[in-house]
């Protein structure tokens, strides 16, 4: 018998399990093998710089070194390279926007992640940048196909994956821990329906470019991603708050097509179209630990746009809880967040 159970293989059940079996555990990964859209959907990028005041994201400090330490060390497991180091160049809008990230930039705690202080312009036959681009080191990105599937064929080969569903229903009459990474199914049905979910869809386009940048990330009034298959790019992703269907639109295709022409000077052709609905949550902090009302089944979920970045360090801050019962951080604990949630 294993002597934990995890329920999904998206992006937050990959790493937990991996986390436990670093630590010695026996687990089983129960998936139906549907693709985890918000997982294979997502962009893949990891920016430690975000907003419009250019701060640095929750935690970058300790997420971030322990993001690349994982998915290196993983990819060196499994003997596939889906993780990469890309510097972001974020195109300015305004001089006010070229003085505020030049004053960041300077800021103690900030120099490590900007690669100067200074504006730098890409080509103007390519793209439109009148106002420059500041450089964001320690960014990078994810192939999360590529992650999820060499990762699936690992576990496969552990004889750890069961491709059945798995109930809450099995999980309250289990003997042993079941940890449930199903992403926002959660939040449809199920034992953690009361936690505070903001669920976002978004959409994102791949395109053609020709002889354009493939060793950075552009970041304008879309993002612009180069793949691994030379001259195509991901483009997005959008943020949708209220939608009818999970699928693809063609009003969101419309909108990127447009954000696209406002960065890209050069032609491009549309050549395919994805969605993903992202398990995001009101106070954009993550939902960990286990059920007060049944110990023994967890939830390990709730990580949104940031889920590259977020899943790894907190996959090993759980398997800590779990293993060596180490407190989990007050803002993720749903005992506290079901608490704060009851109050309200």
């Amino acid at each position: 018998m294993a002597d934990i159970i995890i329920v999904g293989q998206g992006i937050c059940g990959s790493l937990l399990s991996w986390s436990l079996l670093q630590k010695g555990l026996s687990i089983k990964v129960y998936d139906i093998g549907a693709a985890a859209s918000a997982t294979c959907a997502a962009s893949g990028i990891i920016n430690p710089i975000t907003g419009k005041r250019f701060v640095k994201s929750w935690m970058v400090d300790e997420l971030f070194p322990a993001a690349e330490k994982m998915y290196h060390d993983i990819s060196r497991t499994v003997g596939v390279d889906f993780y990469e180091k890309m510097p972001i160049y974020k195109l300015l809008e305004s001089v006010k926007e070229q003085n505020d990230l030049s004053a960041r930039a300077t800021e103690p705690g900030y120099e490590r992640y900007f690669q100067n202080s200074e504006v730098q312009y890409l080509d103007r036959d390519k793209v439109h940048n009148n106002f420059g681009s500041f450089v964001i080191n320690g960014s990078g990105k994810l192939n999360t196909p590529l992650f999820i599937s060499s990762y699936r064929n690992f576990l496969k080969e552990k004889n750890i994956l069961v491709e059945e569903p798995y109930t809450y229903e099995q999980a309250i009459s289990s003997d042993t821990k079941v940890i449930f990474c199903t992403g926002f199914k959660a939040a449809q049905s199920g034992l953690f329906t009361g936690l505070p979910w903001q669920i976002v869809k978004g959409e994102h386009l791949l395109v053609t470019i020709k002889d354009f940048y493939s060793d950075r990330i552009i970041s304008g009034d879309t993002g612009i991603m180069p793949t691994t298959t030379p001259g195509l790019y991901y483009v997005g992703a959008t943020y949708q708050w209220y939608y009818e269907t999970e699928a693809p639109t063609e009003s969101y295709r419309d909108e990127m097509v447009a954000s696209l022409h406002k960065v890209l000077k050069v032609p491009f052709e549309v050549v395919g179209q994805g969605a993903g609905v992202r398990p995001s949550a009101k106070y954009r902090r993550p939902f960990i630990g286990f059920h007060p009302d049944h110990g023994h089944i967890g939830i390990f979920n709730g990580m949104g746009t940031k889920g590259i970045s977020l899943s790894p360090y907190f996959a090993e801050q759980f398997a800590e809880h779990i293993v060596n019962g180490k407190a989990l951080l007050p803002a993720v604990d749903i005992k506290n967040i079901l608490t704060k949630t009851d109050q309200q």
